[in-house]
């Protein structure tokens, strides 16, 4: 079985899933291009920059197409790769910043020994993100897709009586609500099992590339690893 190494996409199909049996739901993926600040970050950082996946928009749309019918997701656990969430406006700078942004959760150390989603707690959907952003494997692809889940619920206010045996009152109240976000999905395999995210030079390059550009507000520079040289696992198996 193909790994998929966390997802984000787990936040994505809990605001597009059928919350209930009369809600509505419709999603729709439009591919988007972040590569550009994407590969500023990266090559920031002394990393090679993203080529261009071919396949992301099939990947994307079956996804939402099988949250729309079915309120599962199948697709996603056939996909490889390691991907980036952000949820917010369509805005390919601004989902970059928050991805970098979430180098303070390391507390300017190393990643730390991976053993599970939020096992250290350290690492929820933003680390994972922040490591696909930064993924450092060779030959490294990304695809972005810009997504919307629209769901339409039904309310109804319950059943009232009078003294007077006056008919029962039924009020229905139809509300859109909708969910955006932006998705990459970086491959190889950024998280392998058994092995640090990063080498340690890798890292120092990465801390310098944002910490260099942020001196001036106050952002404090890295401290040597205390497991220096030492090998960190991260993986998940997909889907919770």
């Amino acid at each position: 079985m193909l790994r998929l190494a966390l997802a984000p996409l787990v936040a994505v199909f809990v605001f597009c899933e059928h919350k209930t049996a009369s809600a509505s739901t419709t999603a729709e993926a439009q591919t988007l291009s972040c590569l550009t600040e994407m590969n500023e970050a990266r090559t920031a950082a002394g990393l090679p920059a993203f080529g261009e996946a071919s396949d992301a928009a099939v990947f994307f749309c079956s996804f939402f197409y099988s949250v729309k019918e079915t309120g599962e997701t199948p697709e996603a656990k056939k996909l490889e790769g390691t991907f980036a969430y952000y949820a917010g406006k369509k805005d390919c700078k601004a989902a970059v910043q928050h991805w970098k942004d979430s180098f303070s959760l390391f507390n300017n150390e190393i990643p730390p020994k991976y053993k599970g989603l939020n096992d250290p707690e350290v690492y929820d959907s933003r680390a994972v993100s922040f490591v696909a952003l930064y993924n450092p494997k060779a030959n490294p692809i990304a695809s972005c897709a810009f997504v919307t889940c629209t769901t339409a619920d039904t309310y109804s206010a319950g059943r009232t009586s009078t003294s007077h045996s006056s008919p029962t009152l039924r009020r229905l109240q139809d509300e859109n609500q909708n969910a955006t976000a932006v998705i990459c999905l970086t491959n190889p395999v950024a998280l392998t099992a058994e092995e640090a995210p990063f080498t340690e030079d890798e890292w120092q390059k990465i801390v310098h590339s944002i910490v260099g550009t942020e001196e001036g507000n106050g952002v404090s520079p890295i401290r040597p690893s205390l497991a220096l040289g030492f090998m960190i696992a991260i993986f998940v198996y997909g889907l919770l």
